[in-house]
Formats: structure tokens, sequence, C-alpha cells
């Protein structure tokens, strides 16, 4: 294949026989649906007959009309994904030093009917597949030429040398298939148990239907059960020096292959019947929230887990937040710093346990309240034996190359996290560990939704400093300070809309107490001190909060009986967000820190960005743009002081600016208003604010960062500095189509969702295509 090439599916497969089997499908819904109806309604088969042909010619069309805009085409550095629908169109970029794992699936019947296949290609940055090249004519050929082009751009993929190879146990495929099993009579059972004994009725009228049908389901769960267990049986393992490689499939074959280069982490797991049986279940993250891979179900467990992490340790990322994008050689101005390789200590080990008394301190003093409220007092038992267990089972391993927390009681679980891929040290220290010396750590992956956390350990002498220097963070000079400046007038700006209704209480109740009844005046001092309270505490909780920036990292500082200590390489740092206090030049910096976390909120979890956030910064509208050239171009402290003073000299002119489209928010609203018909009433309310919101928003490309602004009430300014950039996508959906915009998204590395959305906005090819020159 020649350095650019493009390719399209295979017109067969991708219109006519994904049309016929949808066909056959929706066939088998509309019979089971008109004879269900009909013992309700007595509707003709003529109308289902015609809503089917008309159904079925529209879908027809939109095949048809999908198979024209797909294009898959491949450069010497990135494959770009083009396609559409109807009333869509979209065009999804992946770099080629970013993907994590490849896989070629070969279905069964449109393999052996009409020879194609399907690749997906993952990239680090996102939870699911970012390309999908489907119905591919010579499948096998692509794989391999993708392989080739990875090896083009750094990646060794040699396969030369043969570490280990594993395949699935017998005895644990056997118990996976139950499992699997069991779920499906449970649902089957529920699912029954909830339709009620109505059915059951229609069922006995037409049992000729129904019988065939229920036989049939039958005979496909045990066929799929045997599938399955053939198909997991089939799995080979193999770990090479430089590449994972793996095929499973009885029927359906799939072939992978995994860069040892862009992976992260790696988690070894056995719980009690595995113990019994004698397996393991190894799980490796690739670079970007969840991108895990399980191997299951394997006897060698222990070895394979460190022999991965062993080729993790000797080959390093191609994924990089940092590059020279491609204009920084052209504006002397502008020129990025070119960050130096961070020397790392590989030398240091040690091991940890969680301090006894540290640990258990906590329970023992709420040991009273437990005996009081006495039916709470066995969860106390429960939570103390678990402490116990947890201290005496867990160790805490600093490796040449990794950090690695271990867990072994009647479950087994090794975590291990790879020096290169953690992308910030959190060092927490509370009250009680003043008491016996102690602090915890938290390691933040790339690779991982949860942190590696070192609970209670002992602040040994240079702890602090032999712990950092495993990520290559070294005392260096100051080069700018930036501390927390709280003011009362700043803290009740900062909380607007509750100082509004706190007033609005002190005078009503103020009010009442003097007319109606003296009682009122709790009211009235319960609010006073709702607003008092929060203000006496953050005037000394921000007293600490202080931020330091050094030539290579950021150290942040906060909290008073709970204080932790942030530490993050520049490199790391993928975008930050300046949030502006209303009627104020005081606001918060927030910076968002390469990789994600899992978020509790009551029963709901959520996946937010690894940050920080540092409050009431005083001058906050110049200090985005300062932190950015700190970042871009490391500036010594007399320069940054320069910068500081006179910023507007410093502030490039924007290449191109842009501003949504009102149009698209307009219809969304009145939409809504007439769906939802009360809301009418509303638009005298909702419809200024709309067009205000909407005017607020622009979208800025300067000549080393993008920016997205926002906000009426609190001016939010989010930017991303280009060379960290990792891809961008542009869509354009039905409503776009209708008023003639798009919408941009700005990716990357280490998040499952877009960075800046670009909403809406008229010029987004132009838009896009100067994004794509600039980074």
């Amino acid at each position: 294949m020649p350095e650019t090439h493009e390719l399209k599916p295979n017109k067969s497969v991708f219109v006519n026989y994904t049309f016929i089997i949808r066909f056959i499908y929706s066939l088998i819904f509309f019979v089971v649906l008109f004879f269900v109806t009909n013992h309700f309604l007595d509707i003709p088969a003529l109308f289902f007959l015609i809503i089917f042909i008309f159904l079925k010619i529209l879908h027809y069309y939109a095949l048809s009309v999908s198979y024209k805009k797909a294009r898959y085409v491949f450069y010497p550095n990135r494959i770009v994904l083009i396609g559409g629908g109807v009333f869509s169109d979209f065009e999804v970029e992946l770099v080629i030093k970013n993907i994590t794992h490849v896989t070629m699936k070969l279905p069964f019947l449109r393999n052996k009917l009409f020879e194609i296949g399907d690749i997906q290609v993952e990239s680090a940055g996102s939870s699911a597949t970012e390309v999908y090249l489907s119905s591919l004519d010579q499948p096998e050929k692509v794989y391999k030429y993708i392989e080739k082009i990875m090896e083009n751009n750094g990646f060794k993929l040699s396969k030369s040398n043969l570490v280990q190879q594993e395949q699935p146990k017998t005895i644990g495929v056997f118990f996976e298939v139950f499992k699997s099993f069991i779920a499906t009579m449970f649902g089957v059972f529920f699912t029954l148990a909830y339709i009620g004994f109505g059915a059951f009725s229609i069922a006995k009228n037409y049992w000729y239907i129904f019988l065939p049908l229920s036989a049939l389901f039958l005979i496909y769960v045990l066929f799929r059960l045997v599938l399955q267990f053939l198909d997991l049986k089939s799995r080979v393992y193999n770990l090479y020096s430089d590449t994972i490689t793996y095929h499973e499939g009885f029927l359906t074959k799939n072939y992978s292959f995994i860069p040892i280069e862009n992976l992260s982490d790696s988690t070894l797991t056995q719980t009690f019947v595995d113990k019994i049986i004698g397996l393991y279940d190894v799980m490796i993250s690739c670079q970007g929230s969840k991108q895990e891979i399980h191997f299951k179900n394997i006897a060698n467990g222990q070895k394979l887990e460190e022999n991965i992490d062993k080729q993790i340790g000797k080959l390093k990322s191609l994924v990089g937040l940092q590059k020279v994008h491609k204009t920084a050689k052209s504006k002397a101005k502008y020129e990025e710093y070119s960050s130096k390789s961070i020397s790392k200590d590989t030398k240091t080990t040690a091991q940890f346990q969680m301090d006894n008394k540290r640990t258990i301190l906590p329970l023992l003093i709420m040991l009273p309240l437990f005996i009081i409220i006495f039916p709470l007092f066995p969860i106390w038992i429960v939570m103390f034996i678990s402490k116990i267990i947890r201290v005496n089972s867990t160790k805490y391993l600093v490796k040449n190359k990794s950090m690695e927390q271990r867990y072994d009681f009647i479950k087994q679980k090794n975590t291990e996290f790879n020096n290169e891929k953690i992308m910030a040290i959190v060092f927490k220290e509370s009250f009680i560990d003043k008491w016996f010396d102690t602090c915890s750590i938290a390691f933040w992956s790339i690779g991982s939704t949860q942190s590696l956390q070192f609970s209670n350990i002992k602040k040994t002498k240079n702890l602090f400093k032999s712990i950092l220097a495993k990520s290559g963070i070294k005392d260096q000079e100051t080069l700018y300070q930036m501390d927390s400046n709280f003011k009362v007038t700043e803290f009740l700006k900062s909380i607007l809309p509750i100082t509004i209704i706190a007033i609005i209480l002190l005078i009503a109740s103020f009010l009442a107490t003097i007319i109606l009844n003296p009682f009122f005046v709790i009211a009235f001092v319960s609010t006073l001190l709702f607003i008092i309270g929060p203000a006496i505490h953050s005037s000394y909780y921000y007293k600490n909060s202080k931020l330091t920036f050094y030539k290579d990292y950021i150290y942040f500082t906060v909290g008073i009986f709970f204080k932790q200590h942030y530490y993050v390489l520049y490199d790391n740092i993928k975008n930050i967000t300046t949030s502006q206090y209303p009627f104020s030049r005081f606001g918060s910096i927030r910076f968002d820190v390469a990789g994600e976390q899992i978020v509790q909120q009551g029963k709901n979890t959520s996946i937010v960005s690894n940050n920080f956030k540092i409050n009431f910064i005083d001058n906050i509208s110049v200090k985005d743009e300062l932190i950015d050239l700190i970042f871009y171009q490391r500036p010594n402290s007399q320069k940054i002081k320069q910068i500081e003073q006179d910023i507007e000299n410093y502030s490039p002119k924007p290449l191109l600016v842009a501003k949504p489209d009102m149009s698209n928010s307009l219809f969304g609203l009145i939409l809504i208003s007439v769906i939802f018909f009360p809301l009418i009433i509303l638009l005298p309310i909702t419809l200024p604010l709309l067009i205000w919101s909407v005017k607020a928003k622009s979208y800025i490309i300067q000549p080393y960062r993008v920016i997205s602004k926002s906000g009426i009430i609190y001016k939010k300014q989010k930017s991303v500095v280009l060379s960290k950039i990792d891809h961008i996508n542009h869509r354009q959906g039905m409503v776009n189509k209708m008023f003639n915009n798009g919408k941009i998204t700005v990716n990357t590395t280490g998040s499952r969702t877009a960075e800046i959305t670009i909403k809406n906005i008229p010029d987004y090819k132009e838009f896009f295509q100067e994004l794509k020159d600039h980074y």
C-alpha cells in the first residue's frame, strides 16, 4: 500500500447483507407484534405490512447513504474515519502513536461468504473504540498494514522474543460459562415475573407460535453457552518483549495485538474460588480511562503479571502530552520549550505496611458512640475485624520502576502502577497522622480510574523526597508563587446565589422578629451562623492554600486538619479552567491532570478528570494566560514577572475566533417548550437567558493554545495548549445541517470525553482545519 491510502467498505456486506439480516429480525418482530396486538385490538394485517415495507425502504436508503459517505483514510501518522448518515456527517481522526489496541474480527458467516472482516483500533484517551473499520475486503492485509505504519511511528512490534504463552484452564472456563447460564435463567425468571399472568393466557391461545419460539430460544441459549465455552477455551495469550497478542473464537475469529509501549498498569486478582482451583485473572490497563483488557482463568497468572510489568518497565510510552506543534518554530515569541528527558530514580526500593495504631485509633475513638447506640455495635465489630485483616494482609512496595499494592487474605489482589505512567503524587496528612508520624500517599495513573493508595504508612526521613524522585520530581528553584487571598467580600461573591438567599432570609426573619414573634430571632441567628461559620473556617483554611511553580513541576498544598500536598509535572497537566466570581476580579483555577477517577455521588458514580483547584486568586483574568505560558515556554522567574506586568504585550492575537449560532439553541428551547407545553409560560424568562448565555460563548485559536469562553455570572475560561492535543473530530448532526453549522471536539490523552466541545459554529470546517494545521 502507498503512504496515503483510502479504503471503502464492501458494499455487498455493508448494505445488502446487513439489510437482509435486519430484514429477517424485523419480520419476526412484526409477526409477533401483529399476533400480540390483535389479541387486544382488531388491526388489519395490511396495516402492519405497509408500515413494515415503508420502514424497510427507509432502512435500505439509510444504509446506502452511509455507504456512500464511509471512507477509511490512512496517512503516515494517522487514520481518519469519514462517514455519516442521512442527517449527519462526521470525521474522526486517530493519531498512530496513541494506538493502544488493534483487533481484527472475522465474523463467521460474513467471512466465509464474502471473505471480509472488521478492524477496531482503540486509542489512548478514549473509553470507546476510536476507529471501527467495518466490512473490509482483505482484512488480514489491512491488519498487517496498520501494524506496519505503527512500526514506522516508533512502535517495536517485532514479536521476536516470546516471553510467555498462556491459555485459560478448562475448569475456569466451565465456571465462567456456568455463571452466564445462571444469569440468563435469572433474567428469564424475572422477565416472566414482571410480565405477569396475562402473558400466559396469550401464550395459551397462541401456543402454536409461542411453543416453537420458546423451543428456539432454549436451543439458542444452549448453543450460545456451548459457543461461549469453545470461544473461551480457544483463547491463546502470547507475551512478547514488545507486544502482547491473543486470538480467540471458535466460529467468529478475533486476532488482537497490544503494543507494550502504551500499557500503563496491571492488576492481579484471585477470588476465593480461584484460590481453590489455582487460577488467576490478570487485567492490564492502557493509557486512557476504561482501557482495560482482561486475561481470565490463567494458571500462571502471577508469573504473567510479573513479566508484563517487567516489559512495561523496559519500553517508554509513545503517548505524550507534550510535543512540538506545527507553528512553534515560526513564532519566536511563542516558541515552545523543548522538554528534556527527566531522570527518574530506578534504584531505590522499599516496603511499607499500614501502621496498626494509626489505623485502629479512629475506630477506638468512635467505640463509645457505637456502645451508646447499641444496635450499631455489631457494625463496629465488623469494621474493627476488617481493619485488623487489612492491616495484616496489605503490603506496599516501592520497586525499581513501579509502585505496587498487595492484598492477600481470602482473595488476592495485586495492583501495580508503572512510574512512567504515574501522572501525579498526592501526600495526605491528617491531625491524627501528626500523633503517630504517619501519612498516606495517592498515585494517579493515566490508565486507571482509581488511584493507588499507600494508607497510614510511617513517615520515614526523606520519604517524600525518595517517592517523588521515582517520578523525576526533585528540588528546584521557585519560579513563581500563587497563594489564595481570602476576603470575606470575595467569599460572599463566590457563593452569590446562596448569599442572596441568605440576605433575603435575614431581612425576612429580622422583620418577622420585630413585627410578628420574637421567636423568629432563632431563624435570624441560624441564617447568620450559616454564613459566618463557613466564612471563619475558610479564612483559616485558605491561609494554607499555596501554589508554587518550579522549572518542571507544580506543587499545591491545602488544608488545616487534613493537609494535602500535590506534585505534578507540567507535561502531565492537560488543561486549566479559570472561573471568575461575579462582580469581582477574584476567581478559582482548576488544573486537570491526565487520567480520570471514579467519584461516588450517593448511589450514582461518575468519572471525572483527576484535578486540583485553588480558590480566591486575585487578578484572575490574566492568570490563565500566564500559567499556560509558564507551561509552554518554561520562562525563568524574571521573565515570568515581565509577562505578568505586561500580559497584553505577551498575549498573541487570535488566529481565529468563532461564536456559536443562536439558531440551534432557540430551536431546541422552543421545541422543548412546545412538547412540555407549560414551559411556554416561562419563555419570557428562559428566552432572554438563553440568548445571553449563547452570546457569552466564544472559541478562540491562538498560536499556542485553543480557548473556550462561557458564562453569564460566573465567567469561565478553559484552555488547552496545542501541543497537548491528542486528536480532534468534527461532526454535523441533523439540527446542525438544518442551520448549516457543526461541532468540533478537542481531545487530550487520558480522557474519555472531550476537553473542549466547540458547538454549533457556522464556520466549523474552517475552524477545524485551522486547529488541525496548528496542533
